[in-house]
């Protein structure tokens, strides 16, 4: 369990959702695993996210460094999760096994899916976080997507793994006239 200072950064700044040193967080995280992120005082659905393959990258983002003791989150995440800025949250790793989706419901408009569009979507989502509202973009932006709704152990929850066993759910909020 990791106490650290919660920052929120703009996604023009960085592409990762994350931002840490992960040198606060002990030798043994890399990139790929799940971390749990909360304010400890707070009873609300707790926001996972992985670690970027772009750890290194991250490291040595300028300025960042010498923030010890400090993680940032994509501002539009921080607000979805209720976290607040310059407040301690607590960062815990988790096994993506304990926090896998049963089901996942995505939502896309003004496009057409087929099924092999269907399945390469699924097949780029397996071992990724996914949580409310995330917006997905695939194939260059051809496909653009929304997490809707998610299911695990039996009812909705905020967040989790997408696996080969998650079932996903496409749906249309398209009329016909």
């Amino acid at each position: 369990m990791n106490k650290l200072k919660l920052q929120s950064h703009q996604k023009n700044y960085r592409e990762e959702d994350l931002l840490v040193n992960v040198k606060d967080l002990g030798a043994e995280v890399k990139a790929g695993d799940v971390l749990e992120i909360y304010h400890p005082e707070d009873d609300l659905p707790r926001l996972l996210l992985k670690i970027p393959a772009t750890l290194e990258d991250i490291n040595l983002q300028k300025g960042f460094e010498s923030h010890s003791d400090t993680i940032s989150l994509e501002q539009s995440i921080a607000a979805t999760f209720q976290l607040r800025n310059y407040k301690d949250v607590i960062v815990n790793m988790v096994e993506p096994k304990a926090v896998e989706l049963e089901m996942v419901e995505l939502t896309f408009k003004d496009q057409y899916l087929g099924r092999s569009d269907m399945w390469r979507l699924k097949m780029h989502l397996v071992n990724s976080v996914v949580y409310l509202n995330k917006k997905i973009e695939f194939c260059s932006g051809s496909i653009r997507t929304q997490v809707y709704e998610m299911w695990a152990q039996g009812g909705k929850v905020a967040c989790g793994v997408v696996t080969d066993n998650t079932k996903v759910v496409y749906r249309s909020p398209t009329t016909w006239s």
